[in-house]
């Protein structure tokens, strides 16, 4: 380990709820028409786009890799304590395919369950998934309620033909549990993922979400043994107060 390079990040994701969007490509295509003649929101818009192209387009084609080096994958220590939940964020809501190739949302997934969700979006980050995943496997595979999500993102267009003729070969070496909640993204998510503070593409993520899809604790890289140690304690707590309101 390289040592803390900066600070955690604050709130992660979302103010609101996330709202599941099952609109067709018909109708968001109609309803951006709408939008357009809404010239505040038109306007705020394209200058949310402007500012995204302008820090793509100043950004190196080699910067994620040349901070992976610096930093060894590990910009800084996952937090000792959970979020409280007036202070967190909620996790957006992602669509994408499953392994048998049906739509889905993450959101779906989420609620009323205590979550370890993960995003990879190079092989890189696999490894630094896994040093989280697995631990947490071993101790809740059998827990009702607790569960892993693993969300595999693709952004370069040509590269994600190549992740979809694998796709197969994903099922076949995921086990059961982690087969049946594998979700697999096909388009550029730069945007939302800035809010989750996932800034560089060859590092894996891993987020605590509750049963309200509040983020409620976050790490990256490769884990540590008190990471391991507090995200596990921590999925213990937040599982028994999902059970005691359950049953009040």
């Amino acid at each position: 380990m390289k040592g803390k390079f900066r600070d955690t990040p604050a709130i992660l994701g979302l103010r609101e709820p996330p709202v599941v969007d099952k609109q067709t490509w018909l109708q968001r295509k109609k309803q951006k028409l709408q939008d357009f003649t809404d010239y505040e929101k038109a306007f705020a818009a394209h200058a949310a786009e402007r500012r995204h192209l302008v820090e793509e387009a100043t950004k190196s084609y080699f910067a994620d890799a040349h901070e992976m080096r610096k930093h060894g994958g590990k910009m800084y220590y996952a937090p000792s304590q959970l979020t409280q939940p007036d202070k967190s964020g909620y996790m957006p809501d992602f669509e994408g395919s499953d392994l048998l190739r049906q739509t889905t949302h993450t959101t779906e997934k989420l609620v009323n369950n205590i979550t370890l969700m993960s995003f990879v979006y190079a092989k890189f980050g696999e490894n630094h998934v896994n040093s989280f995943i697995d631990p947490f496997l071993e101790k809740f595979k059998d827990v009702e309620g607790v569960q892993t999500l693993e969300v595999n993102v693709q952004e370069n267009y040509l590269k994600q033909f190549i992740l979809k003729a694998f796709v197969p070969s994903i099922r076949k070496s995921l086990t059961e549990e982690r087969a049946s909640n594998y979700v697999l993204i096909y388009k550029d998510i730069k945007k939302t993922r800035k809010m989750l503070d996932m800034t560089n593409e060859y590092i894996g993520y891993v987020y605590l979400v509750d049963q309200d899809c509040k983020i409620r604790w976050m790490a990256h890289g490769d884990a540590t043994p008190e990471e391991v140690a507090n995200m596990l304690a921590m999925t213990d707590y937040l599982n028994d107060k999902r059970l005691k309101l359950s049953r009040s």
